[in-house]
């Protein structure tokens, strides 16, 4: 719609390259993750496949038939921040290159696309994974639905399964990461999700 259009696209007077839509400001200041004291705060879930990874710029907003590029890290620290580093870059890809190409297969910015998407991040969205769409998630029951789905998901070699795949919020390995990271709190903003770090037990549980 134009007053999308609009919204993204409003050339800026005063940052000459880029744009003064009130979607490309809220980006511009925006964070894909942010810390605050022991808490860390993201859209998605935090979880085995998201944790510590960061795709790469060359990241295409497609349904992809193998896993794209990406890169590990070691600390929580550095992970916000080269996510965060990737928020600025494909902002700025997309101020450079912000219509299609000539052949309408890519345009700047596509990798923020993708990052928002669980297909064409093979299940690695830290935007979108999600603890849950509704339910209890924290029963035996809920993790055997949780790992058939996984399992399934990964067996079928296809991006759209991740569709029905949540994410454990109680994976012990994915607490002591946070924790190594001086993390006892993560904010899953998409769906309004706290879990807190037990120190005793190094596992996270809802608050």
């Amino acid at each position: 719609s134009n007053y999308l259009r609009h919204a993204f696209s409003e050339p800026s007077r005063n940052l000459p390259g880029t744009f003064a839509g009130a979607m490309s400001n809220y980006l511009r200041h925006a964070c894909v993750a942010a810390v605050f004291g022991q808490t860390l705060f993201a859209h998605g879930a935090v979880d085995a496949r998201t944790a510590g990874y960061v795709p790469d710029d060359s990241t295409r907003f497609c349904l992809p038939a193998a896993p794209q590029a990406g890169r590990m890290v070691d600390s929580v620290s550095e992970w916000v921040d080269a996510l965060n580093g990737l928020l600025e870059r494909g902002l700025a890809d997309h101020a450079a290159r912000p219509e299609w190409d000539a052949e309408r297969a890519t345009r700047g910015g596509e990798v923020l696309l993708a990052l928002q998407n669980r297909d064409a991040m093979w299940g690695r969205s830290i935007v979108s994974n999600s603890y849950a769409d509704g339910g209890c998630i924290t029963t035996e029951s809920a993790a055997r639905v949780r790992e058939a789905a996984l399992a399934d998901a990964e067996a079928r070699a296809d991006p759209s399964a991740f569709a029905a795949v949540a994410s454990d919020p109680l994976d012990a390995g994915v607490a002591a990461w946070l924790l190594r990271g001086g993390i006892r709190r993560v904010r899953s903003v998409s769906v309004h999700f706290c879990c807190c770090l037990e120190p005793s037990r190094s596992r996270p549980g809802p608050l």
